[in-house]
């Protein structure tokens, strides 16, 4: 009987032990994952930070991420990139407007000039149709501050390598969009970014 007690708890202690291991490995995962409009967006950077489907530029003295996203297929071909079929790509331009704000992270800050765009594709990949909505702005404290509905949240920056969250809604509709494009509860992203 205690040999069985025993292997229960070793087995107990393994399933611990391995779960929140898969589940960090998940969340080191480079490029940014998450819902937007009720789809699911996958972006990966699988070449560093001069990958075509996933790349930025990060500065720490300023506060300010700028990268882009367009989801690709996750294996590459020699010909160049190869998105997937009904792709999406999010562009984000954030920055700490708020010169009394912290840029250490962690820190939050404004996405003014950020864009998601919905693409269906047809034959041979062909786009068909795209929607594209954009975050609005606002201004406070007699114009000296910016705020916007898309926030991001810096949670760590180590060497190359930004790690943090977006969240919010992009609430102005563009071309071939109507309504808005809420992200649902907050996407996740982790990539090595150029940094000035």
């Amino acid at each position: 009987m205690t040999r069985v007690g025993t292997l229960l708890v070793v087995a107990a202690t393994l399933e611990a032990t391995v779960v929140p291991e898969s589940v960090a490995a998940k969340a080191n995962r480079p490029g940014v994952f998450g819902t937007i409009n009720g789809k699911r967006l996958k972006a990966t950077n699988v070449k560093g930070a001069d990958d075509p489907c996933m790349n930025g530029i990060y500065q720490p003295g300023t506060g300010t991420l700028v990268f882009g996203a367009i989801e690709c297929r996750p294996r590459r071909r020699r010909q160049g990139v190869a998105v997937k079929r009904n792709y999406q790509v999010i562009v984000m331009a954030c920055a700490q407007y708020n010169p009394n704000a912290s840029i250490i992270p962690p820190y939050e800050i404004a996405c003014p000039a950020s864009a998601h765009t919905e693409t269906k594709t047809g034959r041979f990949g062909q786009p068909i149709s795209m929607a594209t909505w954009t975050a609005n702005f606002q201004y406070l404290e007699n114009f000296t501050i910016i705020t916007s509905n898309v926030r991001m949240r810096i949670d760590a920056f180590e060497g190359t390598r930004v790690r943090g969250a977006i969240f919010g809604v992009f609430d102005v509709p563009g071309q071939g969009a109507s309504g808005t494009a809420p992200i649902e509860g907050e996407m996740q992203f982790n990539f090595p970014a150029r940094i000035q």
